[in-house]
């Protein structure tokens, strides 16, 4: 499908891309690309460098296009500890199983990425930036056509990437909470992430109940 209008500047990205031209249907290969254009772009405000924000995003979804046995069955393999949300729905593995074939496979000893990638989903208490950025990154780059994602952006754009970080937050938390498979961990975040975000002073305790207008 070629990388027409994709120029990433660190050593490896002919290598994932060309990678992920292999595992993944078109349309999530464009997702992916989108979203690493966008953690590029992100990476001097939120203070994570540029290679390391371009190869979480490269890499988020690798394991993206496996069918849920194979994602169970590596999951296992590789030992991660299996929560029973993920068993019954095991297409959240595939960011835990996309940081493991990373490390393993890939050569990647970046734990920042690692991380970024494996919580990319659900996010968890104490996540770093990169994994902050990709976490916004992934439900708000300029392909998802929703309009909370364009929102999103306007807010991180007008009035900080922390506020925009909540907003998302809030949106996804408020959407699974429809699913019948909540995994707890995504909850978790969501209360930990308001509770760091009013402390600092991003948001009211107002906000963070209700969430921020749109």
């Amino acid at each position: 499908m070629g990388r027409t209008n994709h120029s990433f500047a660190i050593p490896r990205a002919a290598e994932y891309i060309a990678l992920l031209e292999q595992r993944l249907p078109p349309r999530t290969v464009l997702h992916v690309l989108s979203v690493a254009d966008y953690m590029a772009s992100l990476s001097e405000l939120v203070d994570v460098p540029y290679e390391r924000a371009v190869t979480a995003g490269l890499l988020h979804d690798l394991k993206k296009g496996s069918r849920k046995d194979a994602l169970l069955r590596e999951a296992e393999a590789c030992g991660l500890d299996i929560s029973p949300t993920q068993r019954k729905n095991p297409k959240l593995l595939h960011g835990p199983v996309a940081a493991e074939v990373c490390r393993r496979d890939l050569g990647i000893t970046d734990d920042a990425v690692y991380e970024a990638i494996y919580w990319h989903t659900t996010g968890r208490p104490g996540l770093g930036r990169t994994g902050l950025a990709l976490y916004f990154a992934d439900y708000a780059e300029p392909l998802r056509d929703r309009p909370e994602a364009a929102h999103a952006r306007e807010i991180c754009q007008t009035e900080g990437f922390f506020r925009a970080l909540y907003f998302v937050t809030f949106q996804k938390v408020q959407y699974i909470r429809t699913q019948d498979s909540v995994d707890p961990i995504s909850e978790e975040f969501f209360a930990w992430i308001g509770r760091e975000l009013v402390s600092r002073g991003h948001l009211s305790d107002q906000e963070r109940v209700m969430g921020l207008s749109r």
